[in-house]
């Protein structure tokens, strides 16, 4: 692995994992904006934090040519997640995300020579936005509180409008993402 390749790693780890408590920290975080203005919908707040996720593994992806960078990045975020939400073991969606995302990018780099990449790079996006939603709905359903768990079942139509919500727009910035940069030579051979 070259120098560059752990820098954009590192860069994609420290943003996965400092981004929600620095909008914590300013009280920009998305969940409390959310309930500001009226939306206190559980989860709402995947609708950006799983698209720009989504970008940004896609980038380091992209740069680095390694498929691990999805499920070890999303396992990262899931514990930084629950360090600065400790009630919240929801989170492990995140991580699911990842896993399931890198097996589809590491099925794609074993695959280099027959796939196109310009179809599949925004489908992965999405899917990992996708799931990155879905994923921990489905962990709060199970782990999360009652009271979170009954809203989210009540309203499943809108639960699934943000399952949806996320993959159209994870795709839309995967697509940005590869318009952005060239795979690396790793993913190109």
């Amino acid at each position: 692995m070259r120098l560059a390749d752990v820098a954009w790693i590192a860069a994609a780890a420290f943003i996965a994992v400092a981004i929600a408590p620095a909008l914590k920290a300013v009280g920009l975080l998305p969940h409390d904006l959310l309930v500001s203005w009226g939306m206190p919908f559980p989860g709402l707040e995947q609708m950006f934090f799983g698209p720009v996720m989504a970008f940004v593994l896609l980038l380091c992806f992209l740069k680095t040519g390694q498929p691990l960078v999805f499920p070890a990045i999303g396992i990262l975020r899931a514990l930084a997640l629950g360090f600065v939400f400790p009630a919240n073991l929801e989170h492990l969606g995140t991580g699911i995300a990842g896993i399931l995302a890198g097996f589809l990018a590491a099925s794609l780099v074993r695959n280099a020579a027959t796939v196109r990449f310009g179809r599949w790079l925004p489908l992965l996006a999405a899917l990992y936005a996708g799931l990155y939603a879905a994923g921990n709905y489905l962990t709060a359903c199970y782990f999360g509180p009652a009271g979170q768990t009954r809203v989210i079942l009540l309203s499943p139509a809108l639960a699934a409008a943000v399952v949806l919500g996320s993959f159209a727009l994870g795709g839309i910035l995967g697509v940005l993402a590869l318009a952005t940069t060239a795979p690396s030579r790793s993913l190109s051979r």
